[in-house]
């Protein structure tokens, strides 16, 4: 009897899965050993490329929330639900459009204020301020930026999430509705997981290593609650998170998925390595953050049925 296409793919997928999950597993029993002296020899705090990633890279949890808020929106506004109820959930996906925006903003100007006022010292341009320390003064620039800064980015998403569904079909926006309440709760999920482990193991950074290491620990020992959360790394998992972008993309394009799909991958290993080479996570820290994040999204996109990689014979341009 001749295999379904689907039944033929499904040894491929599991082949992927199970080589994913190897190289998790390996770059951990890394960690475990070799932690110290790979950081050790790679960390450099005035290294730009990973100030770059440190102080821009956590986008995709609000370009992922602004995403499936909008959808939401989109999709109550056609609708003949109860006025009330329409407007309520109107407002609401409105504010935490506007609310992620912000956040994400008042984040990347911090560290940026952060790398300038080490350069004007004369500190290594990456140093950032330890779990424990204060965040240095705020420029007076800095509330105008953030207002204005959020305000453009929040106008030019809402036309750019109307242009993009103001094209779909119902079955197209009903798919989209079901990927928007996956994707939002796939960031609360991997976000609460990784700040809880961060509290719970107590690791320091590297960059927070006394000069003969001696507060050093593997990943394997739990300090617990000491105010330091360098396990697992929380850019790693919010880098990521981009692996849901996939998922709003049509399952007819399915060339464009995997593109994005590649996209995804390629960002997160460029911000996993830019946290290694800046000091602040070991191998282990940045392989579990990003392990936590691909686990979640995985298990959402087999609820959902999609394929993030995207489904070759489907290329309709």
């Amino acid at each position: 009897m001749a295999l379904t296409q689907s039944q033929a793919k499904s040894p491929a997928r599991f082949k992927i899965e199970h080589i994913v999950l190897g190289i998790v597993i390996l770059l951990l029993i890394i960690g475990a050993l070799f932690d110290k002296p790979i950081s050790q020899t790679i960390m450099d705090q005035n290294s730009y490329f990973g100030t770059l990633f440190q102080n821009y890279s956590l986008v995709f949890p609000a370009i992922i929330l602004f995403m499936s808020t909008q959808v939401l929106f989109y999709r109550i506004q056609k609708s003949n639900v109860d006025a009330t109820a329409k407007f309520a959930v109107m407002f609401l996906t409105l504010v935490v459009a506007i609310y992620e925006t912000w956040q994400t903003v008042k984040i990347a100007l911090i560290y940026t204020i952060s790398s300038l006022n080490n350069i004007k010292n004369k500190a290594p341009i990456g140093a950032a301020n330890n779990d424990n320390g204060k965040h240095a003064a705020l420029p007076t620039w800095y509330m105008p930026t953030l207002v204005i800064v959020t305000i453009i980015l929040v106008i030019i998403g809402l036309a750019l999430c109307y242009k993009w569904l103001a094209t779909k079909d119902e079955v197209e926006m009903q798919r989209l509705t079901y990927v928007a309440l996956a994707a939002a709760l796939a960031v609360l999920a991997a976000d609460i997981i990784v700040n809880t482990m961060k509290d719970f193991w107590g690791r320091f950074r590297p960059y927070e290593m006394k000069s003969d290491w001696s507060n050093y620990t593997s990943w394997l020992h739990v300090n617990g609650q000491n105010g330091h959360k360098s396990f697992p790394s929380g850019h790693s998992q919010e880098a990521w998170i981009a692996l849901l972008l996939p998922l709003f993309v049509s399952p007819k394009l399915g060339q464009k998925r995997r593109n994005t799909f590649i996209f995804a991958v390629v960002f997160g290993c460029l911000v996993a390595l830019s946290r290694l080479r800046l000091g602040a996570h070991f191998l282990s820290d940045v392989t579990m953050g990003s392990f936590i994040s691909i686990l979640v999204i995985y298990v959402m996109a087999r609820i959902l049925n999609e394929k993030l990689m995207g489904d070759p014979l489907n290329n309709i341009n």
